[in-house]
């Protein structure tokens, strides 16, 4: 996988949070391609092949522009890929939190673009 996502309005780059510990897991899918659904303060598309157990890095709150490992905390079959831009609905809605916990797996270099991805979207991490 060599860090970008693609998108219908070009490719965003990632930078790889090389100290987290799943991260090889993740890396070694050629790619993972998905639907995106874009609600207030991200932009996600669910995996369901990527079942990752957590290993204790997980937590709620993040920073603008990272690339999050996520998996739902109602549905055990549901895991995504998230990107983080700005504050979310879930919680108070003043923090960039998500609706349950995730792994920060890295961070978008074109912060700015993360919110224009539309809903229903394709998009690829390659």
């Amino acid at each position: 996988m060599t860090g970008k996502i693609k998108t219908p309005n070009g490719e965003l780059n990632i930078k790889w949070d090389e100290s987290c510990q799943i991260l090889p897991v993740i890396k070694a899918h050629p790619s993972l391609a998905g639907i995106a659904n874009h609600i207030q303060g991200e932009v996600f598309f669910y995996q369901y092949e990527l079942d990752i157990p957590f290993n204790g890095q997980e937590k709620e709150v993040f920073e603008r522009g990272d690339v999050v490992y996520w998996r739902s905390a109602t549905d055990k079959t549901k895991f995504g890929i998230l990107l983080m831009y700005g504050k979310t609905i879930v919680g108070d809605g003043t923090q960039i939190r998500t609706t349950s916990a995730g792994i920060k797996i890295g961070e978008v270099i074109e912060k700015d673009e993360i919110e224009w991805i539309t809903t229903r979207s394709e998009l690829k991490l390659v």
